[in-house]
């Protein structure tokens, strides 16, 4: 993850970032969905606040996180991300229309979990560490 602090992408024309899915990280990463309205809503700013310490935590989980944004570029660690990416991923996963929602995506690409409050980094990384596949890259060191 090369950043999980919020990048200011004003959305005056389309954005023209890179091309993503979230069936492309099949089988290689979680996928923390972060959607709020703008990167500078409150909700959203304190949930990246929680996590800005945690990039450890998250390599070591195979968590990429995207932050999908009605008003402005949606982002992938960080960096922007094309505006079909971001409404099919709107489209696969339903978050809140103007509100805050975050979406836990496994390995096997289906949603672990989804709330529409603040997580925090010990109940997602509890989550994840149930999971039977990350039970297993424990065991094996991985």
């Amino acid at each position: 993850m090369t950043q999980i602090s919020s990048t200011d992408f004003r959305q005056d024309q389309p954005c023209t970032g890179k091309e993503i899915s979230l069936e492309s990280f099949q089988w290689e990463n979680r996928i923390l969905v972060i959607s709020a309205s703008h990167s500078d809503d409150e909700t959203y700013q304190t949930q990246m606040d929680r996590f800005s310490s945690l990039e450890d935590e998250f390599l070591d989980r195979d968590l990429i996180l995207i932050s999908i944004f009605n008003e402005e570029c949606s982002t992938l660690n960080g960096e922007a991300i094309s505006d079909s990416s971001s409404q099919n991923i709107r489209e696969r996963l339903s978050p809140k229309e103007n509100g805050y929602s975050i979406f836990l995506i496994g390995k096997d690409s289906s949603v672990k979990l989804n709330q529409d409050e603040l997580l925090e980094p010990d109940e997602l990384f509890r989550v994840i560490d149930r999971m039977p596949m990350r039970q297993r890259e424990m065991r094996e060191g991985g």
